[in-house]
This record gives structure tokens, C-alpha cells and sequence, in this order.
């Protein structure tokens, strides 16, 4: 095998280890971010990695709010067991040890979604959600004057929106979210 075809090999047996440590749907740009991050592989190499293994349905590809998650498949787990060792022992000892707080991160991410939109010249609409298992337990919709307040509003949404859900719920059902 050539140095270009071993290194390719390489990349996608990394993304399926990674894909199956992770045990979560992934979006494109958590995967990016991360294989971005710890060097594994150039943004070029990652897309067309991950594009092939699409075509060759060794990942599963769902859609969800328009985002592509990514998961491994049953064939993608039947490549990874015959070629694991394709992944240097130093990059799966380091994914090894980092997995479980790659992973919190990516589902803080996926749980708290924060976003706006120009809906006409002098209105804005943001859209503020905490998601559990991809499930709205919140959605809260508002329109503001200017893009300033929109990014304000999503800024904070995402910083303090682990703190605001209970006392939303607390208000609601009429009680003291601190003697619930």
C-alpha cells in the first residue's frame, strides 16, 4: 500500500474508532472541531474521509434541525474490528483517555441551542432550546429591534441556560424552584 492510500486508510479507521468510542451522534462540525483541534487530520482530509465513508455506508448519517450526525454503521464496526491497528497506540491511548470529557462537551453543545434569524428589516427572531436526547424540553422563541440583541440574547442563553430552564419551570408550576 502507498504512503497517500495508507495515509487515507489511516484517517477513516481513525474516524471509526473515534465514532465508536464516542458512542453518541456526532455533527460534522463537533468532529471537525475535535480532529481540528487535536491534529489528527486536515480539514481537506477529514471531509473527503468522511464523504467516502458516507458512500460506502461504513457511518450512518441522520439529519436532524439541519444538521448531519454522524454514527458508526454495522459495516463501519466490521471494518474498524479487521483494521484497527491502523491507528497508531499513542492517538487511541490519548482518545482513550480524553473520550469521556469529548463527550460531555458534545452533549452540553447538543443540548443547549441558542440562534437568530432576520426575519425583515427591523425584527429579529431567536430561537433558545435545551434538547435531551435531541428532545426540546424547552423552546422559547423571541423577536428583538436589532442584531445586537439577538447575539446578546443567544450569548447568554448559552452561558446561563442550565440556570434559567428550572426557574422557567418553577414559575410556571407556581412554586419555588428551591422548594421544589
Amino acid at each position: 500500500m502507498d504512503l497517500e492510500n495508507r495515509e487515507k486508510a489511516e484517517n477513516k479507521v481513525l474516524l471509526l474508532y473515534f465514532l465508536y468510542k464516542v458512542r453518541i451522534p456526532i455533527s460534522n462540525m463537533q468532529l471537525t472541531r475535535i480532529m481540528l483541534e487535536n491534529r489528527y487530520m486536515n480539514y481537506f482530509l477529514l471531509q473527503q474521509s468522511v464523504h467516502e465513508m458516507q458512500r460506502d455506508n461504513l457511518i450512518i448519517t441522520e439529519t436532524r434541525d439541519d444538521l448531519d450526525y454522524y454514527s458508526l454503521s454495522e459495516e463501519g464496526q466490521k471494518m474498524l474490528d479487521m483494521f484497527i491497528n491502523l491507528v497508531p497506540i499513542g492517538i487511541r491511548t490519548r482518545l482513550d483517555k480524553n473520550i469521556d470529557a469529548i463527550r460531555s462537551v458534545m452533549r452540553l453543545e447538543t443540548s443547549v441551542v441558542a440562534e437568530y434569524t432576520l426575519e425583515n428589516e427591523t425584527e429579529y427572531e431567536v430561537k433558545c432550546k435545551i434538547l435531551e436526547d435531541f428532545n426540546p424540553l424547552i423552546d422559547i422563541r423571541l423577536s428583538v429591534g436589532s442584531r445586537d440583541d439577538a447575539r446578546s440574547i443567544c450569548r447568554n442563553w448559552k452561558a446561563h441556560a442550565k440556570e434559567i430552564y428550572p426557574e422557567v419551570i418553577a414559575v410556571l408550576l407556581g412554586k419555588d424552584k428551591d422548594n421544589q
